[in-house]
């Protein structure tokens, strides 16, 4: 009976013991940066800087004879592909020039053009005028961007 109970008892020490050393760590409290009044504040990321995929960058020729008269006979165009990671916020869309868009994927998307904030579907195009600010919001989806600037050429 003696070596009975010794034997329960260390079986309780072990089991005691792996419990404690293989327990899950309890989650922190919520810090004040967290907290429901900061939520907006604290849903995106860090933002990751954006790498293009450049699909075509060339000139093109006018044949308006009112710009050929003063000197803009061609234009520079870019066609770029963006992936954006989800939950980011891009402040300044780096693009410059008059922009054709077109959101070729991703569901959570909002977009600020020179303050006016509109959610975004896929497959919409949308234009920003040249010398405007585009800001981009990313939700719980990576977004696909396609791009063309329009700008004079140098």
């Amino acid at each position: 009976m003696k070596r009975y109970s010794v034997m329960c008892l260390s079986l309780l020490f072990v089991g005691t013991v792996a419990l404690v050393c293989f327990a899950q760590r309890p989650s922190p409290s919520p810090s004040p940066s967290t907290s429901p009044a900061n939520e907006g504040r604290e849903k995106f990321d860090e933002t990751m800087p954006l790498q293009p995929i450049d699909r075509f960058d060339g000139r093109a020729a006018l044949k308006n004879s009112k710009l050929l008269a003063a000197g803009q006979g061609q234009i520079q165009m870019t066609l770029r592909n963006w992936g954006i990671p989800n939950r980011q916020r891009i402040d300044k869309f780096p693009e410059q020039g008059f922009l054709i868009v077109q959101v070729r994927s991703g569901e959570d998307m909002y977009t600020v053009i020179d303050g006016q904030r509109q959610k975004r579907a896929v497959d919409e195009f949308f234009t920003v005028p040249s010398g405007s600010t585009l800001s981009i919001e990313t939700g719980n989806d990576t977004v696909d961007l396609q791009t063309l600037a329009i700008k004079p050429a140098k």
